[in-house]
């Protein structure tokens, strides 16, 4: 059985079972808003049929409710039109009653009462999977569209284009390392004090998460096959994920609705500015930044070509990467790369290979400096960005690439290259993928 490594995967990336609720997320349109405005009405004759509540609701507790009742359903309805999975969310009032700079408005101890109201069977609105109270139950329960609001949703014709996401919320986000030992742990978020340091993040993401709102983006699905990913253009608002406790680890972007698209349908489909559009990708960023962390400098070849493994390039690349998450040696080939080697390569070979050809970092792998290399990679990243917004030109980050205006393809890469040099300490490469035609 292959081992189980995560290759330059980070903490916020890992795929879910089911996707976390977006407390941020409201009725756009009056078609999404006329169906949460019935909702209220409808709890309200169902409380005072029942007689569920002594008093009127003060008009801020109202507000509240109405606000948190408008998230939920607009999530499901979101999560209904992007293929349907299901939303875990909280009941935990030690998570619900604490203050934290991650707590939205709608989180509050109310919120278990207004799902179990949005439940009930008079209502249909939503159906819950309540799991017992055990470690882990903070998450696992799973909420799903009632039959009512699918009613609504197939009465109305409701799209993505109904829905939008409040431009608010925390975009520095601090994550604990994951126990391991522990199926349900995602690798909490943490609180923390803020500082020079984090406010300088905060303040970056606000200056580009105000671009990128304003930024002329447009999708064309002709000529993309089937299945699409359904996508929301205004879907762009980015957070900067740190992981292991730590705000020298990590910290790539997250969020932009481009991320989610297969790099065909973002090759063919997206429109940055009027113009078709671009992909520059770094080359071997991992590798040189972990020669640039030791202080040396990279071969001028392409540094995943080993002799002996040249059919086996991707499955080298792969596993160099596992090699520099790792905290031991490996064992066992990564997840999903034996496939990638003949029947007869052995894992122990193929490391000693790629540190015979690393000599100059051998003792940079299995060190677990992933998400430190993330880190460098992530700052790069956002200093290009910057540099793009001061000229003018619109660019959005997919990790270690970046989508640009096929007329600004050349100024992208020359940015690219002086950040990578600059941050890094040694030469980048980057490469630019051409837009697909059919």
């Amino acid at each position: 059985m292959d081992q189980l490594i995560s290759v330059g995967v980070s903490e916020d990336e890992e795929g879910e079972r089911d996707r976390p609720f977006n407390p941020y997320r409201f009725a756009a349109s009056e078609t999404t808003k006329g169906i949460v405005r019935e909702a209220v009405g409808l709890l309200a004759s169902y409380e005072d049929r029942f007689g569920l509540r002594r008093n009127k609701r003060r008009p801020r507790d109202q507000e509240t409710f109405e606000q948190t009742v408008e998230a939920i359903l607009s999530d499901l309805i979101h999560g209904q039109l992007v293929g349907g999975s299901g939303i875990f969310v909280t009941r935990s009032n030690r998570v619900l009653g604490a203050k934290s700079r991650y707590r939205p408005t709608v989180y509050s101890k109310v919120f278990p009462a207004t799902l179990d109201l949005l439940s009930k069977p008079e209502m249909a609105y939503v159906e819950q999977d309540i799991a017992p109270d055990i470690q882990g139950a903070s998450r696992s329960t799973v909420i799903r569209p009632g039959q009512r609001l699918l009613d609504r949703i197939a009465e109305h014709g409701v799209a993505l284009d109904d829905l939008d996401t409040h431009q608010t919320g925390e975009t520095i986000v601090l994550k604990r390392s994951k126990d391991r030992d522990d199926f349900w742990d995602d690798g909490g978020r943490l609180d923390y004090q803020d500082d020079g340091m984090t406010d300088r993040f905060r303040a970056e993401m606000s200056d580009i998460n105000q671009w990128l709102q304003e930024a002329d983006l447009q999708f064309d699905w002709r000529g993309i096959a089937w299945p699409h990913t359904p996508i929301a253009l205004r879907d762009r608002r980015l957070r900067r994920v740190f992981t292991q406790g730590r705000f020298d680890s990590g910290g790539r972007l997250f969020g932009g609705f481009w991320q989610q698209l297969r790099k065909d349908e973002r090759r063919v489909g997206l429109r940055i500015s009027g113009e078709e559009a671009v992909e520059l990708d770094y080359g071997q960023a991992g590798a040189r930044i972990l020669y640039g962390m030791a202080g040396q400098q990279p071969p001028s070849d392409d540094l995943y070509h080993l002799w002996g493994y040249v059919q086996q390039r991707e499955g080298i690349k792969r596993v160099m990467s596992a090699m520099i998450f790792a905290e031991k040696p490996l064992e066992r080939f990564p997840q999903d790369t034996r496939k990638l080697f003949r029947r007869s390569d052995k894992i122990a070979e193929v490391v000693a290979a790629i540190e015979q050809k690393h000599e100059l970092i051998r003792d940079r792998f299995h060190r677990g400096l992933g998400h430190d290399v993330q880190f460098i990679e992530s700052q790069i990243m956002v200093g290009v960005l910057l540099i793009m917004k001061a000229r003018g030109i619109t660019a959005l980050p997919i990790h270690d690439a970046l989508m640009v205006p096929a007329s600004a393809a050349a100024t992208a890469k020359e940015v690219m290259l002086s950040v990578f040099r600059r941050v890094a300490g040694v030469e980048g490469t980057v490469t630019q993928s051409e837009v697909e035609t059919t």
